[in-house]
Parts: C-alpha cells; sequence; structure tokens
C-alpha cells in the first residue's frame, strides 16, 4: 500500500498507508488526477503525405481534486479541522509525498487553487468527523525523486580532470546542473554538454554525435558560479549578481541526459578544474517522473 503524506514546514500529516493508527486527516475515496500521467501530442501536418509527424509533447499543469475525512481523535473535530485549514492555508506550498515499495519517495509541490469545500451532512460536533474537499494545483506536473548529487575537489594547485559517473534513471529528460567554486584564487572550469546524439532536435541541418564530447570552458572566476542547463532557468548566476551570461559570451548548454541512461553502467562525464587546490565542483541532477511511481 503507498504512504502518502502532506508535509509542511511546521506539520506534517501521514494521510494514507503507513499503518493503521488513528489519525485525524484521511485522504477519503477517488482522489482525481492523483494518478494521471496526461499529456497531449503535438502533430506536426504534411501537406505532402498522409497524417503527420510526431512532435513535441504537451504536459498540462496537474490539478488535483483531494477529498479528505477528518476525525476527532481525542482534541475535538474542531481541532481537526483548525489543524487542516492551517495546513492547506492561503499562499502556502505543501509537499505532496507518496512511498512506495517499488519505486521509494516521490514528491509534488501543491498550492490550494480554490477555497476548501466543507459538506458536513449535520453538525461535525454530532458525527464526529467532517469531509472536506481541496484543489490543488501542482505547477510542475513531473513527481521528483531525490536528485544526484556529487562534489569534486582539486586535491592540488593546477589542472585536474573528474570523472563523474551519471544515470537518469527516469522517463523525463535530466538536466545537469553545476555549482562552481573557486577557492580564493581565479579558476578556470569546463564541463560537460554532451549531446547523447540529439544534435537534430536542436538544429536539423547538425548530423548526430557532432557533440558528442562537447565542454564548455568558462573565463577566469574568482567567486561561485551556478550554472544551470535547463533552458527554463538562468543559465548562470555569479554569486555577486554580476553579469555571468555577458562573461559567458552566449555559450549556453544545450543537452540533457536523455530518460534511461546509464542502467547498466554509468556514463561517464568529465569536469575539469585548474585552479587552487580546493576548488570544487558540484554536480546535481533533479530526477523527474511523469508518475508517482513505476516506469523505471
Amino acid at each position: 500500500m503507498a504512504k502518502i503524506e502532506l508535509v509542511a514546514d511546521d506539520d506534517s500529516a501521514v494521510i494514507s498507508g503507513g499503518g493503521f493508527d488513528r489519525r485525524d486527516i484521511k485522504l477519503s475515496v477517488d482522489p482525481d488526477d492523483l494518478f494521471s500521467d496526461e499529456l497531449d501530442l503535438k502533430i506536426i501536418e504534411s501537406a505532402f503525405a498522409p497524417g503527420g509527424m510526431a512532435g513535441a509533447e504537451e504536459y498540462p499543469v496537474r490539478t488535483l481534486t483531494l477529498p479528505f475525512n477528518l476525525y476527532d481523535t481525542g482534541d475535538g473535530i474542531e481541532a481537526a479541522v483548525s489543524r487542516f485549514r492551517k495546513l492547506w492555508r492561503s499562499g502556502r506550498t505543501l509537499q505532496w509525498q507518496v512511498t512506495t515499495g517499488e519505486s521509494g519517495l516521490r514528491l509534488l509541490l501543491l498550492r490550494r487553487s480554490q477555497g476548501i469545500k466543507f459538506s458536513p451532512s449535520q453538525d461535525w460536533n454530532l458525527v464526529g468527523y467532517a469531509k472536506a474537499v481541496v484543489t490543488a494545483v501542482a505547477l510542475n506536473p513531473f513527481y521528483e525523486s531525490a536528485p544526484l548529487t556529487m562534489t569534486v575537489t582539486n586535491p592540488t594547485s593546477g589542472q585536474n580532470t573528474f570523472w563523474l559517473p551519471v544515470t537518469n534513471p527516469t522517463d523525463r529528460r535530466g538536466w545537469p546542473e553545476f555549482s562552481l567554486e573557486p577557492n580564493g584564487a581565479p579558476t578556470i572550469f569546463s564541463f560537460p554538454d554532451f549531446s547523447f546524439g540529439n544534435e537534430q532536435e536542436i538544429d536539423p541541418k547538425w548530423t548526430p554525435g557532432q557533440f558528442a564530447t562537447r565542454m564548455i570552458v568558462t573565463p577566469s572566476i574568482s567567486q561561485r558560479w551556478s550554472v544551470m542547463s535547463d533552458p527554463l532557468m538562468d543559465t548562470y548566476l555569479a554569486a555577486d549578481l554580476s553579469n555571468a551570461n555577458g562573461q559567458m559570451g552566449a555559450i549556453e548548454p544545450l543537452f540533457w541526459v536523455p530518460p534511461y541512461t546509464g542502467l547498466d553502467a554509468p556514463v561517464m562525464l568529465p569536469v575539469v578544474i585548474n585552479g587552487p587546490a580546493g576548488s570544487k565542483v558540484k554536480f546535481t541532477m533533479r530526477r523527474w517522473w511523469s508518475a508517482e511511481s513505476g516506469l523505471e
């Protein structure tokens, strides 16, 4: 049985599964869109052939309709209702955590999008429970599991190459992130932007494999830089908010780690540090899934 939790910064509640202890907040039956992996496929039509070609996939905003039963577990039903309202108070973001034996922990970030609807058949103080329905939105429709992270540190002054064992076991693209940390002196960093054969998704005129070993080299920097390859994010960000993007002269990461990469053996990706001992590179790749379990 899946274990489902609501987690906030000041409270958390197991609302389904996870044992048989008495709870004041329980997920009721028939939650809507909780287990959906809905998508719309864009079709590229052709004037010279029947039908069309498959294009990009479009994932709509995930909207959840969540019914709950709120119970009196000793402090009165009003206490359960008050706790529930505080958990879902306006403007806050909650973690919706789903844990299964097959897939472990995956989570969504939710925010309530409508008022809480209570529908008591009579005074909830008489029946000892209340019914409530929450409509919430996960603006990122994908479930997230624990990210892949690793850090390498220059052992000596000078240029050193490190090899990162990278895997992407998910059904979604993996977008590498790098934190580049000089250690008190100007440092040049090189990090990978390997194409994995996906050149023609960027430019049909490119040849598959043309950028199979592409590396991006920074100028000599003396402060921490963040590098995000996800095209929805700011690519380069310097610690002092100076113009890191301008210093890179429009050289951008282009590629992603494809789904199901490195399942038999990790893909080894190089990073190069040319600077003082103690300079570091932290690699992070967040892992996204189209559903709350499965797809491995």
